[in-house]
């Protein structure tokens, strides 16, 4: 028994480190931010990572999480991950002014020898508003309104990275 418990657990290290090593990216291909307008407690982020070279839940979903959580700042971390598809996803709430998208991004794809590789991150960051004036209050307006629609503006970075590499 003890012989078949120990060649399943080199089977299952060994399946996470299986498969080609993938060149570490710069930065990734792929980053959204969206901003939700928040009044009270301290704004957090949430990232979702997409992580390709992913080969298991149990050992590498795992190793990911437990790295991602070990990182100061983070306070929530989530792996998902289905037998068959191309990539996962890391789903992970941290306090934004104790770490950054980038440092998310480094802790992933320095695991395992670099097997692991971010394409695209998406995050949502809490930014605070201050409460409403005293005149707000009593329905008079001490500001002037603007007659043009908010439009969102395109990110630059990711339009000139786009550019590089046609």
């Amino acid at each position: 028994m003890k012989k078949h418990l120990a060649s399943l657990s080199v089977l299952l290290l060994l399946a996470c480190s299986q498969g080609p090593v993938a060149e570490k990216a710069a930065t990734v291909a792929n980053r959204t931010v969206q901003e939700v307008v928040i009044t009270e407690g301290e704004p957090m982020a949430s990232a979702d990572l997409t992580i390709g070279g992913m080969s298991c839940q149990m050992m590498c979903g795992n190793m990911i999480k437990g790295a991602l959580a070990k990182v100061p700042g983070v306070t929530e971390a989530e792996v998902v991950f289905h037998d068959g598809d191309a990539a996962g996803h890391a789903k992970v709430t941290y306090d934004p002014a104790k770490v950054d998208d980038a440092q998310l991004v480094g802790t992933v794809q320095a695991l395992a020898d670099g097997q692991y590789t971010v394409s695209a991150i998406a995050i949502t960051k809490q930014v605070k508003q201050s409460q409403p004036s005293a005149s707000a209050k009593t329905g008079k307006s001490d500001a002037t309104a603007s007659l043009m629609p908010e439009a969102r503006m395109p990110n630059l970075v990711a339009m000139l990275m786009a550019l590089v590499r046609i």
